[in-house]
């Protein structure tokens, strides 16, 4: 857990988004108010029945499955994001709520909405809003953080790597 002070010579600490320090150099990446709207006609791979065999998926009503929509919300943000995102940087998600409010009907055209909400250095936090042709079919939230992706790499995966490795080595 990285605490930093909340300003220089402050004696109060609170936690970064995701554990990451916010560098003075850090631009703010997304302005609270930007918006986006993608359109998205669903197909056979968005139906819940893709998701894998067995009963717990092949029991349900042809319907595009919940984790398709949030993939498709969540790409939306991230296409936003990298419109202002500097060399070696990238996005990474750290939180995706989405109530799924209605079915959507396989081969439906849907229309994704995300609005920045909240944006503080490199975090920053997107209402998304899914309709159908009959009704708003899904609402949530996408909160996202950007990295430098050589030192996210080096600092966080590096170790985990090396410690499976060492743990398949030993098995």
């Amino acid at each position: 857990m990285n605490l930093r002070p909340t300003n220089t010579g402050s004696a109060r600490w609170r936690l970064s988004p995701n554990g990451f320090r916010r560098s003075r150099n850090t631009p703010t990446l997304a302005r609270v108010g930007d918006e986006r709207d993608a359109s998205y006609s669903t197909g056979p791979q968005d139906c819940v029945q893709a998701a894998g065999p067995g009963p717990e998926w092949s029991n349900k009503p042809p319907v595009v499955a919940s984790y398709a929509v949030i993939r498709l919300c969540e790409e939306l943000c991230m296409v936003a994001l990298l419109e202002t995102m500097p060399e070696g940087f990238c996005s990474l998600g750290t939180r995706q709520h989405l109530g799924h409010l209605g079915p959507i009907a396989v081969g439906a055209q849907i229309t994704i909405t995300a609005r920045c909400v909240r944006a503080r250095g490199r975090f920053s936090s997107w209402q998304v809003t899914v309709r159908d042709s009959h009704e708003t079919v899904g609402e949530g939230r996408m909160d996202f953080v950007a990295v430098h992706r050589p030192h996210y790499e080096a600092r966080r995966l590096e170790p985990k790597r090396a410690a499976l490795s060492s743990a398949l080595s030993t098995a």
